[in-house]
Formats: structure tokens, C-alpha cells, sequence
């Protein structure tokens, strides 16, 4: 079911800070990366909202704007040839929307402001953009935009790179996934807190094959009809979602190289509700946001031990487990390591071996972990090509 959404941007929820702080912290090296390809960059918020909450809050366009702001004064600094183009999509609020950007930036020149929806208006905007950085932020208001062929297309034009940032609700397209094939749901915990999860365009699904399509093309698949076929017998509520979310990285990677997540919790103790994904075909972008969701969970546990704050990220069993919710000790780390180097077929930068192992294996330690291992085994001669992470192009943390 989905709620009453209307006093959304009265106050602006933890996991929203989640989510923007995520944004802003990638947005500013991310800006400063491209810029240096003296290619033009095209940020557009999909789903971009009022763009402040009534408690005084920024939302993800002024915080992206005033990211922009300061990456283009350093960038003039450089004497670099910058460009950051923004547009907003929205169809709600473009019009409060417009006239916050112009009380935070009254000497700002304007982006551009669309009012429609995301789906519609998406495709005209990046027409035109041949040999840009592009990159999206789509955070929508429930699952049922994220068509997957659409996400394929985007894959195929021009750009000179092309990132996405997605709000991925796995448990709302599980509950979803459940109701059209009749299988009850209710009594199982994993689901008791999903009101909280905002949809202001709550995907309408019953019994029909219409509902079926529609999910599939959601998911790129219909491999959530397997997992929603084994629960709850074979699999729990929390295995099917990990599950769902393994199976939706894994279609997302037939048409892009790097695929990351990072879970997020709505309350505390709990398991997580949602997952950003990101999406990329450049390794340096993979490996900027894998150090930077790193961090943002480096920063919430610290939280935790300093002022009693409760951390959003699910506790343990994702980010620093295995697929069955146990502690990845330091050896089964090594042993994915030097797994991975054995299977390298190409030498490569450190940065891209980062990138793709992080892909492979998700955020199961820090960068740190990774160089330790890799010096180890050039010590010990184990590592037969040292080329392979030459200190010319290491990138260290």
C-alpha cells in the first residue's frame, strides 16, 4: 500500500539525508574528474521534486547546484574549459521547484526545469547530447518507471561517459511481485514497515498478465517469478530481496560494466528496504563511488559510537558478509583477491581492478584491504605480473 505523501517535504526524512549526502559526496569529485576531459556535462535529476523542504532542508537540485557552483570556481581556477549543464525533470512540483532554485541562486542562470514525466521526457533530453558526461540521478517516487529497456537505451547513444544513480525499492517490487502471483506475504516481518517507503505513483498490480509484463519489464527479466516461487519455503523475505537485488545488478551488467549498491535501512536494527545502484561503463567512476559509499558507512557507524546515532545501512549481513549473512573473515577476503588476480586475462590499472572486483563482489572491505593483499603477493612473488597495478596509474585512498 502506499501513503499519503502529500506532507512529504514538510520535513525531510534520515533516509533522504542518506541518499543526498550519497549524492553531494560523489558529485564533487565526480565534476572534478570529468571536467578534465574539457568535455561538456549533462546532470539531470529525474525525479528532482520541490528541491527544499519547509524545514529548511535542501533537496538533491540545490544540493547538486551548489556542488556545481564550487566544482566551476576550481575548475576556472585550473583554467580547464568547463561546462556543467543541469536540468530538473518533475512532474509535481516544477513550478516550486523553479522558484526555489531562484530564491537559492537569484544570479544563477537558470536550468532548465521540465514539467512531465521522467519516462516521457528523458530520451528528448539526451538527444542532442553527443560526446557529453552525462549523468542521471533517478530517485522515483515507486518502482514502476524503472523500465529497464529504456535504462538498454541509454547504453547505446553517444556520450563521452554515462553514470546513473537509482533508487532501486527491492522490497516494494517483491511485495509487488508477490500479490500477482497470489503468494501471501503478510505475516512475514520483512514486509511490516514498507508504508514508510514513499510512492507517489504506487505501481497498481493484481493477478493479470498486464501486472506480469509489467514487472518483468521493470526487472529486465522474469527472474523474479523463480524467487517469488521459492518463498517462503526454500527462502525467507530478506533472502529474496538480496536475491532479487544479486539478479537485478546482474541484468543491469549486460549493458553496463560496473554495477555497485549500496543497501539502505529505514530504522534502526533493521534489514535494508531499498538499495542505490549505480551504473557506469568507466572504471574511475566505479572506483569514485565504491570509495564513496565506503565512506558513508565509515561515517554512519562512527556516528553511531560518537552520538548514539543509529546507523540506516543494513548492520552487517550486506556490506560486510557473505550471500548467507556471515561474517567474511580477512583470509575468504584474500582468497576472493587472489581468485580474481588468477582469473585476469589482461593487464590492467589498479583502478580497474578495484573497480570490477568491487562489481563482482560488492563492497566487502576497503581499498586498503585490497592494496595489502596485492603488495603481499608481489613480495612473495605470487603475483606474476606486478605491471598489472603500476604506480604510475594507482590510485590510492
Amino acid at each position: 500500500m502506499s501513503k499519503n505523501n502529500a506532507d512529504f517535504f514538510k520535513v525531510k526524512n534520515p533516509w533522504s539525508v542518506i541518499k543526498d549526502r550519497l549524492l553531494q559526496c560523489y558529485l564533487a569529485p565526480y565534476f572534478q574528474k570529468v571536467l578534465t576531459t574539457n568535455k561538456p556535462i549533462f546532470y539531470v535529476d529525474c525525479f528532482a521534486g520541490k528541491g527544499k523542504f519547509e524545514d529548511g532542508n535542501p533537496g538533491s537540485p540545490l544540493i547538486a547546484l551548489k556542488v556545481r557552483e564550487e566544482c566551476l570556481r576550481r575548475a576556472q581556477r585550473q583554467r580547464l574549459q568547463s561546462a556543467i549543464q543541469t536540468c530538473f525533470i518533475d512532474l509535481n512540483y516544477a513550478e516550486d521547484l523553479k522558484r526555489n532554485i531562484v530564491a537559492a541562486y537569484p544570479m544563477y542562470d537558470a536550468p532548465r526545469v521540465i514539467h512531465g514525466k521522467y519516462e516521457d521526457e528523458i530520451v528528448g533530453c539526451l538527444r542532442d547530447k553527443y560526446g557529453y558526461n552525462v549523468f542521471l540521478y533517478i530517485d522515483p517516487y515507486g518502482i514502476k518507471a524503472l523500465d529497464s529497456e529504456l535504462f538498454d537505451k541509454f547504453q547505446s547513444f553517444p556520450f563521452n561517459t554515462f553514470e546513473m544513480l537509482i533508487n532501486f525499492n527491492s522490497f516494494g517490487f517483491f511485495r509487488d511481485a508477490c500479490q500477482v502471483l497470489n503468494t501471501d506475504y503478510s505475516k512475514d516481518e520483512a514486509f511490516q514497515d514498507l508504508g514508510d517507503l514513499v510512492e507517489y505513483e504506487p505501481t497498481v498490480v493484481n493477478a493479470s498478465r498486464n501486472s506480469e509484463d509489467l514487472l518483468t519489464g521493470i526487472a529486465g527479466g522474469d527472474y523474479w517469478k523463480d524467487i517469488v516461487r521459492d518463498y517462503p519455503h526454500k527462502i525467507n523475505g530478506y533472502q529474496a530481496e538480496r536475491r532479487l537485488s544479486t539478479e537485478y545488478k546482474r541484468r543491469l551488467r549486460q549493458k553496463y560494466r560496473y554495477v555497485l549498491d549500496m543497501p539502505i535501512c529505514l530504522k534502526p536494527g533493521h534489514h535494508p528496504k531499498y538499495r542505490m545502484v549505480h551504473v557506469s561503463n568507466n572504471a574511475s567512476g566505479c572506483f569514485l563511488m565504491a570509495q564513496n559509499m565506503l565512506k558513508r558507512k565509515d561515517e554512519l557507524f562512527q556516528d553511531i559510537q560518537n552520538d548514539g546515532q543509529f546507523s540506516l545501512f543494513d548492520n552487517v549481513p550486506d556490506m560486510f558478509s557473505s550471500v548467507e549473512g556471515e561474517l567474511i573473515t580477512a583470509p575468504e577476503i584474500e582468497r576472493k583477491v587472489k581468485s580474481f588476480v588468477a582469473d585476469m586475462k589482461t593487464d590492467c590499472r589498479i583502478t580497474d581492478f578495484i573497480a570490477a572486483f568491487m562489481t563482482e563482489h560488492g563492497l566487502i572491505c576497503d581499498f586498503k584491504a585490497i592494496y595489502n593483499i596485492l603488495t603481499e603477493m608481489q613480495l612473495s612473488q605470487r603475483l606474476e605480473n606486478p605491471a598489472h597495478f603500476g604506480k604510475k596509474n594507482a590510485e590510492r585512498p
